[in-house]
């Protein structure tokens, strides 16, 4: 097996590893949500935050066999939805959970970012 082959594999291993646990975070974080702990504003940005997150969790899984540069670009937007979605979490979120909410959008970021970083900045 030859070293690009050998690295594209890696890379393919690594990306459905990060996808993985943005999913299962995404899933943690919509099972652990609070019912009535915030306004009802917060209550409808929330919803739409959550069904943003799994839009884009699953946008990432569409495009894993995608060019790099259309994965590049997934990822980023990615990125930008992830932060989105924490200004929405430390603004509305209170309680008990809210820090490892917060920790679990923070580990989605620091892995969308790696890929970005691995792949996408060569």
């Amino acid at each position: 097996m030859n070293y690009t082959v050998m690295k594209r594999a890696e890379q393919n291993s690594w990306r459905r590893s990060a996808i993985l646990r943005v999913a299962i975070s995404a899933g943690w974080l919509l099972c652990s949500l609070p019912a009535g702990a915030a306004p009802s504003s917060c209550q409808r940005e929330l919803g739409t935050t959550d069904i943003t997150l799994i839009k884009s969790v699953l946008h990432l899984r569409d495009i894993e066999h995608a060019p790099e540069d259309r994965q590049c670009a997934a990822y980023r937007q990615h990125v930008a939805t992830v932060s989105k979605v924490r200004g929405v979490f430390e603004r509305c979120l209170s309680g008990g959970n809210r820090d490892a909410d917060l920790q679990q959008l923070e580990g989605a970021l620091d892995d969308a970012n790696g890929v970005i970083a691995r792949v996408c900045e060569r």
